[in-house]
């Protein structure tokens, strides 16, 4: 999608949002339900949930530790995902135009379905239910460690544009100002922490107890995709199928398939074996001419394929599945490879077409043992939902401590920065130490701000 089909799209939508407010605003909805506007957004407050957070938080030897702790956590993150961005910006600088070309365009930050490549429609429900979790544990938890700090709640809600796009728990701003540093930083740092505690118990959940019933459906050749009106499609191949058997010849791996497929010849019918799940489909297939296949589809050819039998399907790398399946199943091992691989399936789906976790792919695989009762759409619904949450909870804590003010890393490093010169320049006054906070937060927030656009500029210059 170009840039200006996104912002096209985008503005329509806008567009029919602004309209539909207006006419709620009018029609006096809002006043009603005590609804405000922040900017184009739309702010419900209540103090509903306050009560709810004071008994969560009466353990607060726990809160504060969880607290302190967190504040290391977030500051190990910022380090390491300023690091990261510096080293993104410095890799992106050498791309060649057509490299720069391929990069993917600003609706790659937008958390809205259909729009962004990586999140698409046919995911909403998940994605949303991801989102409302995220915001919900990382608002939740700002307004404990506030009431454990002994500080006021004033109000609970939710911000509204198109969606939900975040949850907020409002503290007295003045009582926060005169917290001590320390208070304050453990306030900031339990947003991301919760969040990455959600990470840990998603992966525990998706990893370690239900994909850990997940098996290969058969050792064969997985199926990639289909050619149209190819023998292959004629027969019902589908991507997610695995191929176990071709010309009365056992096959384990894409090797074996590849001398299978060389022993048949153009125009001769041949048996072959597949398996959807654990479901086993034996037939016969009419093989066409590879030659005049590859020349007709514009596929590399060579005069060694005349009177070759063509199948028409594309196969998954043995090591690609493997490496995949061991991802799913710990994302630790190897790290930190193993992980990075786990947390790019949606981008690598987008980008290559294969979802490991998605239909028609999860045909390779069957469900054994005591998860086995469990209904097959069922679990791979659950596995989706676990992921989408892992995912969602994981950007937002990575994002929410880079050191930018308004996320919670510029308030932490604010707040650390504050302290450091309390203690190096003794002599200076709260407004002159106010005042260099602000002028290195603002330029330490430019700078942020200019590495994460820094791709999307390169490949527009």
């Amino acid at each position: 999608m170009s840039l200006i089909e996104s912002l096209l799209i985008f503005l329509t939508i806008i567009g029919i949002y602004s309209i539909i407010i207006f006419i709620l605003n009018k029609m006096g909805i809002f006043k009603k339900y005590n609804i405000s506007f922040m900017g184009p957004a739309l702010m419900w407050r209540t103090k509903r949930g306050r009560n709810f957070l004071k008994k969560i938080a009466q353990k607060k030897r726990f809160w504060k530790a969880f607290g302190s702790s967190g504040i290391i956590l977030c500051f190990i993150t910022m380090i390491l995902m300023t690091i990261m961005l510096i080293w993104q910006a410095w890799f992106v600088f050498g791309f060649t135009p057509e490299q720069r070309e391929a990069l993917p365009g600003p609706e790659i930050a937008l958390v809205l379905p259909g729009i962004n490549p990586i999140l698409p429609l046919e995911y909403i429900g998940y994605i949303l239910l991801a989102f409302i979790v995220a915001i919900i544990v990382h608002e939740f938890s700002h307004g404990i460690l506030t009431i454990a700090s002994k500080l006021k709640v004033k109000s609970l809600g939710i911000l509204y544009l198109i969606f939900p796009i975040g949850a907020f728990c409002e503290p007295d701003e003045e009582g926060l100002k005169k917290a001590k540093t320390k208070s304050r930083m453990r306030i900031y740092a339990a947003g991301p922490t919760s969040n990455f505690i959600v990470v840990l118990i998603s992966i525990l959940l998706f990893s370690f107890v239900f994909m850990s019933a997940v098996q290969p459906a058969a050792d064969g050749a997985h199926v990639y995709s289909v050619d149209d009106d190819s023998p292959a499609e004629k027969i019902g191949l589908q991507p997610g199928m695995v191929i176990i058997s071709l010309n009365n010849t056992r096959v384990t791996n894409v090797t074996d398939y590849i001398i299978a497929l060389k022993g048949t010849n153009a125009n001769q019918t041949t048996t072959i074996s597949y398996k959807i799940g654990d479901t086993e489909i034996d037939t016969t297939v009419f093989l066409t001419d590879r030659y005049e296949e590859h020349k007709k589809r514009g596929y590399l050819n060579n005069e060694s394929f005349k009177g070759m039998g063509y199948l028409g399907t594309f196969l998954l790398i043995d090591s690609v599945f493997d490496n995949y399946l061991s991802a799913l199943k710990n994302p630790f091992k190897g790290f930190p490879d193993g992980f990075l691989l786990f947390y790019v399936i949606p981008i690598l789906g987008y980008l290559q077409g294969y979802n490991p976790i998605v239909s028609p792919f999860t045909d390779s695989y069957v469900i054994t043992g005591p998860l086995s009762v469990i209904p097959t759409n069922v679990f791979w619904i659950i596995i989706n939902a676990l992921y989408w949450i892992f995912w969602l909870n994981f950007a937002v804590a990575l994002f929410n401590v880079l050191p930018m003010v308004p996320l919670d890393g510029g308030f932490l490093f604010n707040d650390a920065m504050g302290s450091l010169i309390k203690r190096v320049k003794k002599g200076l006054s709260d407004e002159q130490r106010e005042k260099i906070v602000k002028n290195v937060s603002v330029t330490i927030s430019l700078t942020i701000l200019v590495l994460i656009i820094f791709p999307w500029l390169m490949k527009y210059l």
